[in-house]
C-alpha cells in the first residue's frame, strides 16, 4: 500500500484533482499501513537476512450513499476480519456534521529533529470524496503531529457509532452469564462516576432492565444530589446476603 522508502516527508502532504470546493462529503477512505522488521530468535536456514518484514493494514470506508461503515483489517496471510455497520441516518448525520472546508486541513507535522524508528513504520493515506467528483488526498505519518489535529475528534465520533451498533449479544458473557432474578432477591448495581476510576459504589433498583453500560441518575452526599453514573456490575442477593445494609443503600433514581 505504501512502500517503507517512501515515509520520509510525508507529513501533512495534501493532493488535489480541482481547485472548487464541493458542498458535501459523500465518502471518507482512510487506509492504515504498519511493517516492522523483526530479528527472530533463530534465523530460518537460507534465509539471507537476519530481520523478518511484518506488515499490518486496515481500512476505514464511511459512504453516504450505502449508509455504511466499513472496517478492514489484514493481519496476515489468511486472516482478515470485516464488520460492515449499515447506520444510514448516523453515517449521514456524521458526514453533514463534518466541515468539508475545515476538515483535516490542519497537521502539525514533526520536527526535523523528529527520532524515527528505524525497524519500524507507521503509514495513512486519507481520501475524501465530494459530490462533485473531487476528491483530496492527505498522506502522513500515523502519529500525534503527523495526523490531522481534528483526527481525535472524527476518531471518536466513527468509534461512539461503531460501539453504538455493539458486537452483539451469543458471545457475550454479560448476556449468556446472567441469570434470572428470584422474587426474593434484591438488584444491586455497582456503579462508577469516573470511567476510569477502579472504585465503584452500590445502589439498588427495582429496574430489570438495568445492564452493565448503562448510564443512570443516582442520589450523591447528605443532600442526595442527582449525579449520572455507569453501571459495570449488576448482582442478585437475598436481603441476608446483601454486600452492604439494604437500609443503608441508596436507590438508583432512573436510567438514562
Amino acid at each position: 500500500m505504501f512502500p517503507v522508502a517512501d515515509r520520509k516527508g510525508l507529513d501533512g502532504l495534501h493532493l488535489f484533482d480541482g481547485n472548487a470546493m464541493p458542498v458535501k462529503i459523500t465518502r471518507i477512505t482512510v487506509d492504515y499501513f504498519w511493517a516492522a522488521k523483526i530479528k527472530p530468535d533463530e534465523v530460518p536456514e537460507g534465509m539471507y537476512s537476519e530481520y523478518i518484514t511484518r506488515e499490518y493494514t486496515e481500512k476505514l470506508v464511511i459512504d453516504r450513499q450505502t449508509g455504511s461503515i466499513e472496517y478492514i483489517q489484514l493481519k496476515g496471510p489468511g486472516c482478515v476480519v470485516f464488520r460492515r455497520y449499515l447506520v444510514e441516518d448516523g453515517v449521514e448525520r456524521l458526514l453533514d456534521a463534518l466541515s468539508e472546508a475545515d476538515l483535516f486541513r490542519n497537521i502539525k507535522g514533526n520536527p526535523p529533529d523528529v527520532i524515527e524508528t528505524p525497524l519500524e513504520v507507521k503509514l495513512y493515506r486519507i481520501t475524501i470524496e465530494y459530490t462533485s467528483d473531487q476528491q483530496r488526498v492527505i498522506i502522513g505519518t500515523f502519529d500525534k503531529n503527523g495526523l490531522p489535529e481534528d483526527w481525535p475528534d472524527f476518531a471518536e465520533a466513527v468509534f461512539d457509532i461503531m460501539m453504538t451498533c455493539g458486537l452483539g449479544e451469543i458471545l457475550s458473557p454479560f448476556n449468556y452469564d446472567k441469570r434470572k432474578r428470584c422474587k426474593d432477591e434484591l438488584i444491586f448495581c455497582s456503579v462508577v462516576f469516573n470511567h476510569y476510576d477502579d472504585k465503584s459504589y452500590y445502589y439498588i433498583t427495582d429496574d430489570d432492565s438495568i445492564e452493565v453500560g448503562d448510564r443512570v441518575v443516582v442520589p450523591v452526599g447528605s443532600d442526595n444530589q442527582p449525579v449520572e453514573a455507569e453501571v459495570v456490575k449488576v448482582e442478585y442477593f437475598k436481603e441476608e446476603d446483601a454486600p452492604y445494609p439494604v437500609k443503608k443503600t441508596k436507590r438508583i433514581i432512573r436510567k438514562l
